[in-house]
């Protein structure tokens, strides 16, 4: 299990206290957690990415989501975050390849070689099914992202921050 604002966000902190208080496998190394996964050492994992046990699901090995919980799936931009330093060198083939990734091309390209959907509109994404994940323009509003999102600044404040408090004071 890794620790995150999700469960902190939409259960609280007393579900997290109760959850603690079981025998819990607590690590980081996420693929370990999929290998645990993968041979039934772990019964479930939370915190792992669909890229992390996609390889099992490929070997045809017992792994695959949970079904959408009922308050909200987790909602971040995963591995699709794009950062431009100030003052680039070049800052004109910057701007170039950055409208290119965010362009249709693309995002069709990044999201097959990441195996990750795109909120674009215009961009098919209905080739996650067959690697056991859904786009996420294709099962939460923008409305749910924004409600459910904890990668934002604000977001870390307000969530993470407390949440990594408590997880730390809970696992020490």
């Amino acid at each position: 299990m890794r620790p995150g604002g999700t469960i902190w966000k939409t259960k609280g902190e007393e579900f997290l206290t109760r959850l603690a208080q079981q025998d819990l496998l607590i690590n980081q190394n996420l693929r370990q957690l999929a290998d645990g996964l993968a041979k039934a050492k772990l019964a479930f994992t939370l915190g792992l990415s669909h890229y992390t046990y996609e390889p099992s699901i490929k070997a045809g090995l017992p792994v695959k989501p949970v079904p959408r919980v009922r308050e909200g799936a987790h909602a971040n931009n995963g591995s699709g975050v794009v950062t431009v330093i100030k003052n680039p060198p070049h800052p004109n083939a910057a701007k170039i390849f950055v409208n290119w990734l965010l362009s249709k091309e693309g995002q069709e390209l990044y999201g097959k070689a990441m195996t990750q959907g795109t909120r674009r509109l215009d961009v098919s994404t209905a080739w996650l099914k067959d690697s056991g994940s859904q786009g996420c323009k294709d099962v939460m509003t923008v409305e749910d992202y924004l409600r459910l999102e904890t990668h934002l600044e604000s977001s870390v404040r307000k969530i993470r921050t407390p949440a990594v408090a408590l997880a730390a004071e809970l696992l020490k």
